[in-house]
């Protein structure tokens, strides 16, 4: 079993995993006494890719060279069902994969698992689609079912004399027994077998009448980029080169199915070779190494030494031998440069928003339907952007729009929090207007905001947070529609947040609450917490919270019901699927604690005030379940 030194340099190559791997296991922090780790990892690496001589022959290497577990910790293996990846457990981990998700997914698609009818050995690896009709894997898989004969190939036969049947099922996914079976044609190119040679093949597949071939990946245009996040999708096998209780706790018995691992690209070794710190085992060679922000292949995976390094051939080796085959025309190839584009936004001048008088505390009434501005904590006040610097107060550092304020975080560049007047009675229903066009709001720094390089080329959604309509209402609804699209409302969300729900929860409220005069005034922000996981410099929020203020119209007096998403185990003694958000209604105390803000009074008009512990949280799965 690996102690807790050799734990710890496992992940010393990754600091920001390795901070989230102690956080969550203090017993490793003592390993950092006792040795630079970092250093210690590193060098091995280092030493261990200058070491090990570069073979394309797989039955040239001894039982050390061969797909690998390059770290112990922090290099997770997920199972991938109905075509995707199970979400990571790590935070960090679903920060640099959830928001590539869509162009994961496109590519897990292609990759299926090579199989051989009429052979006492039915799997041999992966292959992956790199051209239309033409799928990619290695030398030393191709040559498991074909050889070379004079100028072409040939498919092999087994010892009774029957021509063996080579196939790519693009499915073999965990609990799925449908395949998806495409059989290979011919062979269009095998690798010599030389060390300098690269571990490559290509072969032609022939569908059935019917069946359409996935679509290729790209390629990605230029040299491996040590530091990338990668993933590798294959087909990892139960493997006694590698140790069995690592295979054991990252595996957990499952093996011969889809699966994508993540990792980096560690160093570049050789012309047209990298070395990668992905899991894997014997049955991922041939597996796509995928640059998850590009969404194109940076190589090809074929071999690896056990807590060492994996090998791959780089994805411009594949797209010469693509080039030279002169009947499939050329390989697609995608370039990082055209990957973070950011869309454009709108300017707006200060003078723009001069006569903006934001949110209303009288909105609902005066005296004890008053409803103020939080309390910030002393830790909220040093680090929210100063609007006014010589004002005292709230409007200190509140930004007004249209029936909405907004107090933004320096360091996160988000909002703290919003707070929005809405008159449900006059809301206009305005169409959107074609493509949204956001805006830095001209009157504090654009380095406080986060823009739109923040959303370019990936999943995550622009999300608002004051809602598009919910200041739409009055003389002033189109100036309050497009008062939204300031990127200081603006907050990303991921693929998979439950926005039907949170976003009917209001509409509910409004429509069928017994409310006065359909109106409300509703407080939104995220909870930002240390460990959040950081992504193009900013740390991604895994919750937010909802407070809706209205009055009763029984009673006369206030009714505000707190409301948390969440895919992040915020709440004691609940648990909660990793990726998958839910939605939950909690005393607005508990909101109190996670975020620093003080609600006064409203405490004491929440129905959930009364009940103390985690018995007061309510998981909603339609606004019906809401209790006011």
């Amino acid at each position: 079993m690996p102690n807790l030194r050799d734990q710890l340099d496992a992940v010393a190559g990754d600091d920001a995993v390795r901070r989230e791997i102690l956080a969550r296991r203090p017993g490793l922090v003592a390993a950092l006494t006792t040795a630079p780790a970092a250093a210690t990892a590193t060098a091995a690496r280092t030493t261990a890719a200058q070491r090990i001589p570069f073979a394309a022959e797989l039955g040239m290497l001894d039982d050390r060279l061969a797909e690998a577990i390059i770290l112990r910790e922090g290099r997770p293996t997920l199972l991938v069902r109905g075509g995707s990846f199970e979400p990571p457990e790590l935070a960090q981990w679903r920060a640099r994969l959830m928001p590539y998700k869509t162009k994961i997914d496109r590519a897990i698609a292609a990759v299926g698992r090579v199989e051989v009818g009429f052979s006492a050995q039915p799997y041999v690896g992966t292959a992956w689609m790199v051209a239309p009709g033409v799928a990619v894997t290695n030398r030393h898989v191709a040559a498991e079912f074909a050889l070379r004969q004079g100028r072409g190939y040939v498919f092999r036969s087994n010892p009774g004399g029957r021509r063996l049947a080579p196939r790519i099922d693009f499915r073999e996914e965990y609990l799925d027994n449908r395949p998806l079976d495409i059989a290979v044609g011919r062979v269009l190119f095998l690798a010599g077998d030389a060390d300098d040679d690269p571990d490559l093949a290509l072969v032609e597949l022939t569908p059935a009448p019917g069946v359409v071939l996935p679509d290729p990946v790209p390629l990605y245009d230029g040299p491996p980029r040590p530091g990338a996040v990668v993933v590798t999708i294959g087909y990892p096998a139960a493997d006694h080169r590698n140790s069995a209780a690592d295979q054991a706790r990252l595996f957990g018995g499952i093996f011969e199915v889809k699966r994508l691992a993540p990792g980096l690209v560690v160093d570049v070794v050789g012309e047209g070779r990298f070395t990668h710190d992905c899991t894997t085992l014997g049955g991922s060679s041939g597996s796509v190494v995928l640059d998850v922000e590009t969404g194109a292949a940076v190589g090809l995976h074929f071999a690896g030494e056990y807590l060492s390094a994996n090998y791959a051939v780089s994805s411009a080796v594949i797209a010469d031998r693509v080039r030279r085959l002169r009947t499939i025309g050329p390989p697609v190839l995608i370039d990082l440069a055209g990957t973070r584009l950011p869309e454009e936004a709108r300017t707006v001048a200060v003078d723009e928003l001069a006569d903006r008088t934001g949110y209303d505390a009288a909105f609902l009434g005066t005296g004890s339907l008053r409803v103020p501005f939080p309390r910030l904590s002393a830790a909220l006040k040093a680090a929210v952007v100063p609007v006014r610097p010589e004002a005292t107060g709230a409007d200190r550092y509140r930004l007004d729009y249209t029936h909405y304020s907004v107090v933004l975080h320096g360091q996160r560049r988000l909002a703290v929090f919003t707070v929005v007047n809405i008159d449900g009675s006059e809301i206009e229903r305005i169409k959107r207007a074609g493509k949204d066009l956001w805006a830095f709001d001209p009157r504090i720094p654009q380095a406080t905001q986060a823009g739109n390089e923040l959303y370019a080329g990936n999943d995550l959604d622009r999300g608002h947070l004051v809602r598009r309509l919910d200041p739409a209402w009055g003389p002033s609804a189109e100036q309050g529609e497009k008062d939204t699209f300031f990127f200081t409302n603006c907050a990303p969300q991921h693929a998979d947040f439950n926005q039907r729900l949170w976003l009917d929860l209001e509409n509910y409220l409004l429509d069928n609450a017994d409310t006065r005069g359909f109106k409300a005034t509703v407080f939104t922000g995220p909870v930002f917490r240390a460990d959040d996981p950081a992504y193009r410099d900013i740390m991604l929020p895994q919750a937010f919270w909802k407070v809706a203020v209205m009055i009763n119209d029984a009673t006369g007096a206030l009714s505000a019901t707190g409301y948390l998403v969440s895919q992040a185990g915020l709440i004691a003694d609940l648990e909660f699927v990793f990726g998958a958000f839910k939605t939950y209604q909690v005393p607005i105390r508990d909101i109190e604690s996670w975020t620093g803000l003080g609600f006064g009074a409203l405490r004491t008009h929440d129905p959930l005030n009364a009940v103390e512990g985690v018995t007061a949280v309510r998981e909603l799965t339609s606004p019906a379940d809401i209790v006011i």
